[in-house]
């Protein structure tokens, strides 16, 4: 998708003040699972749309870009950034990125893991939200391949976003930037006339 666009600076993958946040994602909420529940609504605390993601089985409700299984990506920004509040449920995203090997690794990141390891070759490391606040979170997805599997970073293939969670933003970064470093139109409080 994007291997043959310039990349720099800061991408957008996910911005739920948009007028169609998920029109180019797959959204998977299985009418089985009790609770599955993916929208744009209204958050309180800020007062803007957000895409909830919401399950009791978190594996199978989940949001992934790009939307069809053939596409990849092509995302050569190693820095993944997201808004995101905890709704007190495990939460768990993932990423697969290709490495200098021409091997397609999967990281992924989730609530309720307590140690970081690789299992039947994924790199799986703990996350932490803060209940009840909105979190500015990055992965560092070149350090982490170097780190689990030795092996350079070449381009994000596919994000995948697992049941339990609210999103203001996903998107992808050439360095690691803070949050106020973003444009204003993409942080969380950016068009506060306070900022």
């Amino acid at each position: 998708m994007l291997r043959s666009v310039y990349q720099s600076g800061i991408l957008t993958l996910l911005n739920s003040a948009g007028s169609h946040p998920l029109q180019l994602w797959t959204v998977v909420q299985p009418a089985s699972v009790e609770g599955a529940h993916i929208a744009v609504e209204r958050d309180s605390d800020i007062g803007e749309n957000v895409v909830t993601l919401q399950s009791s089985d978190l594996a199978s409700t989940f949001i992934s870009y790009p939307k069809t299984a053939s596409e990849k990506l092509g995302m050569k920004l190693p820095y993944m950034f997201l808004l995101a509040k905890s709704i007190d449920e495990p939460f768990s995203l993932e990423v697969e990125a290709l490495d200098s090997q021409g091997i397609v690794r999967r990281l992924r990141a989730s609530s309720f893991e307590a140690r970081a390891r690789i299992e039947d070759g994924i790199c799986i490391v703990p996350l932490r939200l803060d209940e009840d606040c909105w979190n500015y979170l990055t992965l560092d997805i070149a350090l982490l391949l170097e780190g689990a599997f030795g092996t350079s970073y070449r381009e994000t293939s596919r994000v995948t976003l697992h049941a339990n969670a609210k999103l203001r933003l996903v998107g992808f970064a050439d360095r690691i930037m803070s949050e106020d470093q973003l444009p204003a139109e993409l942080r969380l409080y950016g068009l506060d006339s306070n900022s």
